[in-house]
């Protein structure tokens, strides 16, 4: 079982907060041969008027000596996880969640923006001190 990240649990709380019902705690991924785990599966309870939506998370803190080296990995991890899930379970989306602080240090610029628009982020930002989601960005 993989090392969960420094705000795993921070961020489930405010997933929670924000209406989610957290279904995998970790969420496993497969298809063929391979085999990999995202850091959550969550689900929005289904409303009267619309079907819910399924989402997996992927948690990064961004605490490594280098931000670029954790936004590499987060990237691979995120287009590893959405093509898979696209031929697994197209309905579930891909979301990358980190602190405030990380988006507004590292995404929140002109940089952050083409990467975003570019590779099709979907992310969740989430403030840390009152773990709550304060931002969704499709």
């Amino acid at each position: 079982m993989p090392t969960k990240d420094i705000i795993h649990d921070i961020v489930k709380t405010a997933l929670i907060k924000d209406g989610w019902t957290i279904t995998h705690d970790p969420f496993p991924i497969r298809f063929g041969n391979l085999r990999v785990l995202a850091d959550l599966g969550a689900e929005q309870p289904v409303a009267a008027t619309k079907e819910g939506r399924k989402i997996a998370v992927e948690i990064k803190s961004f605490v490594s000596l280098s931000m670029m080296d954790d936004l590499e990995k987060a990237i691979g991890q995120y287009g590893l996880y959405s093509a898979l899930l696209s031929e697994t379970e197209p309905e579930r989306e891909v979301y990358l969640a980190v602190s405030e602080a990380v988006f507004v240090n590292l995404l929140d610029s002109v940089g952050g923006w083409v990467v975003i628009k570019k590779l099709s982020l979907k992310i969740i930002v989430v403030a840390l001190d009152r773990q709550e989601v304060v931002k969704w960005i499709d």
